[in-house]
């Protein structure tokens, strides 16, 4: 086993749950590896009238029970349905009501061991650096290796498995509020470096921001044009550590890409980068083989199709 596997997790993690107990408990059984001092489990309720949701959200809600280590467990499981935008992004505001940094894991997300130790060690090492936003679990792009550095800076980190500060989280508004002053200043050609990216993107948040149906589906997007428009950075690992099983889930049931990618469950971090810029040639080639290509599939259908009308 690496050495990551055995570096006590310090950071508190969230854990967002609804009603698949199926994939809630492969993602617990990881927390549980990991015995986390501080576990935060937030639950949206069931659907109104929907009798296999009251079901299955209790069967999944009685995983927490399984808790049995020295833990400080908080609960906030919901009665009635808010959706998958407001439910996660009000439970994220939760956790950080009393925390100043978090890991972040939803029902679908199975992290390897050492995702933990990768997340504890990097908050702390950039709690103080504005510049960096995201600890992503995530790499889609393995196949495009940036150097020998253990992880890289990315204008694309991914949140299926992540961890983040509360100095960034409370720059979050689901509504997107600032997109049309960031809009009308053109500022989208600032934060991307070519006309096809800040286009593709330019698309996605003014949808959001005029089609208000989505803000129940979505919150990670909303997050991320936090990001962008305060010109943050985010950290990216050199091989993936956390695997998304979200496709029997709720929004979709069709199977993409980044789903069951391969983990490293030796990975640990090593080498530090010696420079806090962006992986350029990175971006370009996951912005082409990533995003360009989830958007030729109607562009993450997770989002029940709000965004590619």
């Amino acid at each position: 086993m690496g050495k990551s596997n055995l570096f006590v997790n310090n950071t508190p993690v969230l854990l967002i749950i609804f009603n698949r107990p199926y994939t809630t408990q492969l993602v617990f059984d990881e927390i549980k590896k990991a015995k986390p001092k501080k576990l935060y489990v937030a639950a949206d309720g069931p659907r109104f009238g929907n009798k296999a949701d009251e079901t299955n959200c209790k069967l999944t809600r009685d995983i927490i029970q399984q808790v049995d280590w020295d833990c400080d467990l908080q609960t906030r499981f919901l009665d009635n349905n808010v959706g998958c935008g407001p439910g996660p992004s009000s439970a994220i505001s939760w956790v950080f009501e009393q925390e100043d940094r978090a890991i972040i894991l939803e029902d679908d997300c199975v992290p390897v061991q050492p995702f933990f130790s990768y997340c504890d060690q990097l908050l702390e090492k950039y709690k103080d650096d504005s510049r960096i936003w995201l600890v992503s679990g995530n790499n889609y792009s393995e196949e495009f290796q940036v150097n020998d550095y253990s992880y890289f800076f990315s204008l694309y980190g991914h949140s299926w498995g992540w961890a983040t500060w509360k100095r960034c989280w409370n720059h979050f508004n689901l509504e997107i509020k600032n997109w049309p002053a960031f809009r009308e200043n053109k500022r989208m050609f600032d934060v991307f470096p070519t006309k096809k990216e800040a286009t593709f993107f330019h698309k996605i948040f003014d949808r959001i921001y005029n089609d208000k149906t989505t803000l129940s589906h979505i919150w990670d997007f909303q997050f991320g044009f936090s990001i962008r428009s305060n010109g943050g950075l985010c950290i990216v690992p050199r091989k993936n550590l956390v695997k998304n099983i979200g496709y029997l889930g709720t929004h979709s049931e069709i199977k993409n890409d980044f789903h069951d990618r391969d983990t490293d469950d030796l990975f640990e971090i090593v080498k530090h980068p010696r420079f806090v810029l962006v992986s350029g040639d990175y971006d370009r080639h996951h912005f082409k083989h990533h995003w360009m290509k989830m958007g030729r599939k109607s562009f993450l259908k997770r989002v029940i199709k709000k965004l590619v009308k």
